[in-house]
């Protein structure tokens, strides 16, 4: 448990004044406990043993239930004298109070005292805290069951069945994420979960998980690079071991709670290096038997590039749109809790494992790559890989401009953008709305640009791929920090030379017939080296926040 926690157990005569006098009496974050609340304590280690820089709830997910939860945030809340206007959980009678938004949540538990409304007191503030648009994260509660009853015999039955639970399986299973892809729910971690078990009987750490993951891949493109059937084979195996041992470190690090942000970096990059290493092993293994695949191979790279970019930004640019809406404060007083429903088409079971098949997620990219490469060779891989890109895309992007179009015309605001943008003179401010694809189109812009130089200029190899990979590394380093709400140093940016420079750099180079060696071992020295140390050092002791 964190040590810097304080817990109150409420009862029937706690008021919202003794909640407000223990959270100013201590500096430490408050932990409110239902009295009748019967609650898992691997439940119960979602709010005090998991990092968090805003309040959190322990919900259920019920429908028509007493809370409102969207964005995994607390939306509405009820007590005996709030209700909800649209429920999607249950509050589960748990709820942890930061310290980090102290003047925000003194002055709403304030308000909820000066409106003497009764209810149970964790009720009444949970409803002052998001009534107030005080942040409070949702944490869910599943896998095992629970209890908020005043009735004693539903508390003890429920007791009962927590006494008989196997609390190792139930942290495993919560470990083990539910809403991944298709390929990964259903035969990925049906194997990760046995191999996770084994690594916290081993006592091993969610990074080095990670780095025998990302050995292992890279063992894989190495093996691809031998162009024979049988080094093929080998690579498309161990690629798919790759990919099961990298769902472990997250899982073990859920089984653990040790959480931190190099961990977070450290898992994002490796994934991108080990799936571009093995477009670069496949096209060096085709040259070896007279095939040229250079360009197919960049083109890849270049597309899962786009994609990857303009989804992790759609997402969080969704987010913090939605989060906005819950800017106004509302009336605790009030009837209306101010949240306005809207009408969506439930999501059908095979509707939704469709939708993330569509989306050709990692697991489903890399066993196209697999099977391919067995089947038909480096070059039936990079003919069957674009197709499937090219649906993929054209399904999601048609969902994501609906969607966009419904947005309001402003673009996002804070850094998530500008701290990708990379250029002194390309600015997208054009787009409005659709600034979650502005960073991909920069991306898009600069390196076709250097695929066209080296084309003209024949010289599509093992060198030209490096220097692009080096820099698309570069773009990803840029999009993990902006998600962390952090920029890269300005020393770093301006020794990468920005998107006109490098443009430059490679032009002269090219066309000037330089050795290209030489940009190439500075964008890796740089890029892949110096920049990864770091954000290495100024994190290896920071937690997630």
């Amino acid at each position: 448990m964190d040590k810097s926690l304080t817990t109150v157990l409420v009862t029937s005569s706690t008021t919202v004044r003794e909640v407000l006098d223990c959270f100013k009496a201590t500096s430490d974050d408050l932990l409110l406990l239902d009295q009748n609340s019967v609650i898992a304590q691997p439940h119960l280690e979602l709010l005090t043993d998991y990092p968090r820089s805003a309040s959190v709830a322990l919900v259920a997910t019920q429908k028509n239930g007493d809370t409102f939860v969207h964005q995994n945030r607390v939306a509405s809340a009820s007590s005996q004298s709030h209700k909800v206007t649209l429920g999607n959980r249950n509050f589960a009678g748990a709820l942890r109070i930061s310290q980090n938004q102290r003047e925000h949540v003194i002055s709403a538990l304030e308000g909820a005292i000066d409106s003497r409304l009764p209810g149970n007191a964790i009720d009444l503030s949970l409803v002052a805290l998001t009534r107030a648009r005080v942040q409070v994260d949702a944490a869910d509660l599943w896998a095992a069951p629970y209890a908020r009853s005043a009735d004693n015999s539903v508390r003890e039955s429920v007791k009962s069945e927590l006494n008989n639970l196997n609390l190792g399986q139930l942290r495993l299973k919560m470990a083990n994420r539910a809403n991944d892809g298709f390929y990964s729910v259903f035969f990925l971690r049906k194997f990760s979960k046995l191999l996770t078990w084994l690594a916290v009987r081993v006592k091993a750490t969610p990074n080095q998980v990670t780095l025998i993951s990302f050995a292992i891949g890279l063992y894989s493109a190495f093996c691809f690079t031998k162009g024979s059937f049988s080094q093929t084979l080998l690579g498309a195996v161990l690629l798919q071991i790759s990919i099961i041992v990298d769902c472990v470190d997250g899982e073990l690090a859920r089984y653990t709670r040790k959480f931190s942000k190099l961990g977070a970096w450290l898992d994002a990059v490796t994934d991108r290096v080990k799936e571009y290493m093995v477009f670069l092993g496949l096209a060096i293994g085709a040259e070896k038997s007279g095939e040229d695949l250079w360009v197919p191979a960049l083109v890849m790279m270049l597309i899962q590039t786009f994609r990857h970019l303009s989804d992790y930004n759609f997402a969080r640019t969704v987010k913090l749109r939605a989060e906005s809406q819950f800017l106004t404060p509302v009336d605790y007083a009030a009837d209306f809790d101010g949240i306005v429903p809207t009408e969506r088409e439930p999501k059908g079971r095979l509707r939704y494992w469709l939708g993330k098949i569509i989306q050709f997620p990692i697991g489903e990219r890399w066993l196209v790559i697999s099977t391919s490469a067995v089947i038909g060779g480096a070059s039936f891989t990079f003919t069957v890989m674009p197709i499937l890109a090219a649906i993929s895309a054209l399904v999601v992007y048609r969902g994501r401009i609906i969607r966009t179009l419904k947005m309001e015309k402003e673009p996002s605001r804070g850094i998530l953008i500008s701290a990708q943008q990379d250029s002194l003179i390309l600015k997208l401010k054009f787009i409005k709305r659709f600034d979650w694809l502005e960073p991909s189109l920069l991306r898009a812009v600069e390196t076709l640009l250097l695929l066209w130089i080296f084309i003209i200029n024949e010289q599509i190899n093992t060198v030209n791929f490096i220097v692009i990979f080096t820099i698309v590394f570069h773009h990803y380093d840029n999009l993990y920090r902006s998600l962390q709400n952090e920029r890269k140093p300005i020393w770093l940016s301006r020794l990468g030379l920005f998107i006109e420079g490098r443009l430059l750099l490679s032009g002269i180079a090219a066309f000037g017939e330089w050795n290209l060696s030489y940009i190439a071992w500075y964008f890796s020295l740089l890029f892949l080296l110096t920049s990864s140390l770091q954000w290495v050092l100024s994190h290896r002791a920071n937690k997630v926040r």
